[in-house]
């Protein structure tokens, strides 16, 4: 997290994190710790996006698996329920499902799905919208099908396509697959979608993506070492 903020200039840069922020290495009490504050002391500066990581019933239940902060949070904070209650869940409901640039880029955490008609389904999002943007994946056809996951769905080039347009939009941004982006950024659809990894836990290469607001197509990535 160091060398991310070491990359950036908050006072000039808007930082977007894409969710995940637990169960990703050793230090995701950490992680939160930081990002919460970052929050707080950058408001307007830092955008955090929801991932499926910090999907949780109300009284702490996760729905995925393995959820290593349970443990984590036992060992460092000395139970999880306290921790849920005075900690996780009010920075959960402080992040976002999305964050565009205006004609430009849309960035999730997951993906996309045939249910997003309009930007309002990202500003309103119903519980089936949610889970799709939380845990849905490319696939290299065309169609949509329900994701192996269990949650989510499988969405192909055509829908990558439809969503761009409906959102005026010329690519998806999102994270959610580390091992497929683990030397780099992870373009499919045509460049229309691209998987990014600022994490080394699956051995792969993490880096930050910089998009570039006066030609946000022209992208590149920043190794964080």
């Amino acid at each position: 997290m160091n060398r991310i903020l070491s990359l950036v200039d908050i006072g000039r840069d808007l930082l977007v994190f894409l969710g995940d922020y637990a169960d990703r290495g050793l230090y995701g009490v950490e992680v939160i710790d930081t990002i919460a504050d970052l929050l707080e002391r950058f408001s307007g500066r830092i955008i955090a996006l929801k991932g499926n990581h910090e999907d949780y019933s109300d009284d702490g239940e996760p729905r995925f698996y393995p959820c290593d902060l349970v443990y984590e949070a036992e060992r460092k904070r000395g139970g999880w329920i306290r921790y849920f209650s005075e900690k996780l869940k009010p920075f959960i409901e402080k992040l976002y499902l999305a964050a565009l640039i205006p004609g430009e880029v849309l960035m999730v955490h997951g993906g996309v799905s045939s249910r997003i008609r309009s930007l309002d389904d990202l500003r309103y999002p119903s519980l089936e919208v949610e889970g799709d943007i939380l845990w849905s994946d490319p696939w290299s056809g065309y169609g949509e099908y329900p994701n192996r996951r269990g949650v989510g769905v499988e969405f192909g080039v055509d829908i990558t396509e439809s969503i761009c347009a409906k959102l005026e939009v010329k690519m998806i941004v999102r994270g959610h697959e580390p091992m497929k982006a683990s030397i780099g950024p992870y373009s499919e659809h045509n460049g229309k979608v691209v998987t990014v990894s600022s994490t080394r836990v699956y051995g792969g290469k993490p880096f930050i993506l910089a998009i570039d607001p006066s030609a946000p197509l022209s992208i590149s990535h920043i190794p964080i070492g």
